[in-house]
């Protein structure tokens, strides 16, 4: 299997140096990074910078296997609900431009004095709409587990099938499940036929974790491998049934970010050279 590197790896690092995303990138190109996930909250200004890093991308070979948006459907404003529409349909445009078909999306976070199924048939609403673009322009959007409304594996499977579109696939989350207090080698049983896009992710439950569970446990971000997701089992499970997209670090530990990120590729290399799988 193959490591990307989703720039959310660094945010820590980018937000408190200013980094740009070609700092990002010169840190990929350093490292013998090869494949990454881009954000749009990190552009500082995309229309300037995104020529400058097309042109990068291509000429050091650095792919961009995928895009990420932070929408929000759940909002009382209807405006507001137009706005997390466009966030996605602005985002497809620039995905197509930087080479990947898969643009990870949210549902939105469940805000006081809104009930599940308001919220949740906003979510469908905003999701079905931007999915028919999304069929339009031959691009795949993925929705991440992720908070109340879409945690759990039923929960997104639900979300999917009720939006009823080839467009809208899951990005599966490994470490988000345990914030809901769910395994992902449970989510995975009810999501394998709709992943189309991995986000690489180990927590650790941790007294003084930052990253609260519905249920109330603590975990702490970790090394790749070394948390309580069972990353390697999740791996196999995802090959046996066929998954050839993406498997996109997000490392969200203390310490420094690069060494983090450095542990996570180590820990893959020696997984693929223990099960003899090409990179």
């Amino acid at each position: 299997m193959e490591l990307s590197l989703s720039m959310w790896s660094l945010h820590r690092t980018v937000r408190e140096n200013q980094w740009t995303v070609m700092d990002f990138l010169s840190f990929c190109k350093e490292e013998g990074i090869q494949s990454v996930e881009l954000l749009n909250v990190f552009w500082k200004n995309q229309e300037q910078e995104l020529d400058q890093v097309l042109r990068y991308t291509s000429e050091r070979g650095i792919k961009v296997v995928s895009y990420a948006v932070a929408n929000d459907f759940v909002n009382e404003d209807p405006e507001k609900r137009a706005d997390a529409l466009k966030e996605i349909t602005d985002a497809i445009p620039v995905a197509k431009a930087l080479g990947t078909s898969i643009i990870r999306v949210f549902s939105g976070n469940l805000a006081p004095g809104l009930t599940m199924e308001t919220a949740q048939d906003w979510i469908v609403d905003g999701l079905s709409a931007a999915a028919k673009q999304a069929e339009q322009a031959r691009v795949t959007l993925c929705l991440e587990n992720h908070g109340q409304l879409a945690g759990r594996g039923e929960q997104v499977k639900h979300i999917i099938d009720t939006v009823g579109s080839e467009a809208l696939r899951s990005t599966f989350d490994t470490g988000n499940f345990l914030l809901v207090d769910e395994h992902p080698s449970q989510s995975i049983q009810v999501l394998i036929p709709f992943i189309a896009h991995v986000h690489f992710k180990d927590f650790t439950e941790h007294p003084e974790g930052r990253y609260k569970s519905l249920g109330g446990k603590a975990y702490e971000g970790i090394v790749a491998g070394q948390g309580d997701t069972k990353l390697e089992s999740l791996i196999q499970l995802l090959q046996q049934n066929g998954y050839q997209g993406a498997y996109v670090l997000e490392y969200e530990g203390l310490g420094s970010e690069a060494e983090g990120v450095r542990k996570s590729y180590e820990f893959v290399r020696q997984y693929n050279l223990k099960h003899g799988v090409r990179a």
